[in-house]
């Protein structure tokens, strides 16, 4: 899809309705409540945030319509950091104050020009992505799975909305520039997953999950986003015919 294209898409998601079922409560195990409501805490903090210091980045580099659709894209992350903080509520808890996790990983991001901080939040969420979906097949309660599917919904879109953007400007960059920035870029993402792991550490516990499994899942989603972004043209009609990117995890 063009930036156009894009555009109308967030603006219309953001400001549609999300369907999940409020007025049935929040039925959890109790050997599993905790912990999910623990870790979605995280995530919530995480998701939100003005993105003051990225959207001034790409105005400064780009032209106004890629930079309203970061715009809209960092306002559908703030619905969904809406959407986990009214689960907080209804679970009985409460969204976190900064974390040092989430502080390190602001400070971070914030050191790179607009294309590398942008592959510093894709990579918090591909690795939140198959998190997500572990809980959204695992856990038998109709809120948590309706907050859960419409975030991933979204991300789906947001996955395809990068590897349509940012593909062109990988390619202005030289072979052996894109080569390094993969290398560490992978690197990144396996600090990532592995701050995810920790923090979903009594989750998977309760749930009796393979960590395993979730790390794979989590490398497979990694690694076709990056041949997207940096592979060959032969992807190109697969984009095309269906840009959102759907994933089986």
């Amino acid at each position: 899809m063009g930036t156009m294209q894009w555009m109308a898409h967030f603006e219309e998601s953001v400001h549609r309705q999300r369907e999940v079922p409020w007025e049935r409560g929040i039925q959890m195990p109790d050997h599993v409540r905790q912990p999910v409501i623990d870790s979605l805490r995280v995530f919530q903090r995480g998701l939100t945030s003005s993105g003051i210091d990225l959207r001034s980045k790409v105005r400064q580099n780009c032209d106004p319509d890629y930079a309203r659709c970061i715009d809209l894209y960092v306002q559908e992350k703030n619905v969904h950091a809406e959407l986990l903080m009214r689960w907080l509520w209804d679970a009985g808890s409460e969204p976190t104050k900064r974390v040092l996790l989430d502080f390190g990983f602001r400070r971070f991001r914030r050191r790179f020009d607009w294309l590398r901080e942008l592959m510093v939040i894709l990579s918090a969420e591909m690795a939140s992505m198959p998190f997500f979906r572990v809980l959204a097949n695992s856990i038998d309660d109709p809120v948590t799975v309706g907050v859960l599917e419409s975030i991933l919904a979204d991300q789906a879109y947001h996955l395809g909305f990068h590897i349509d953007t940012l593909r062109e400007q990988l390619q202005h960059r030289s072979r052996w520039e894109r080569l390094a920035q993969q290398q560490a870029w992978a690197a990144m993402f396996t600090g990532t997953l592995s701050a995810v792991l920790v923090e979903t550490s009594d989750v998977f516990d309760a749930l009796e999950y393979d960590r395993l499994a979730f790390w794979t899942d989590a490398w497979n989603l990694f690694a076709q986003v990056q041949s997207g972004l940096s592979g060959s043209q032969h992807l190109a009609p697969l984009l095309s015919r269906d840009p959102r990117i759907r994933f089986t995890l």
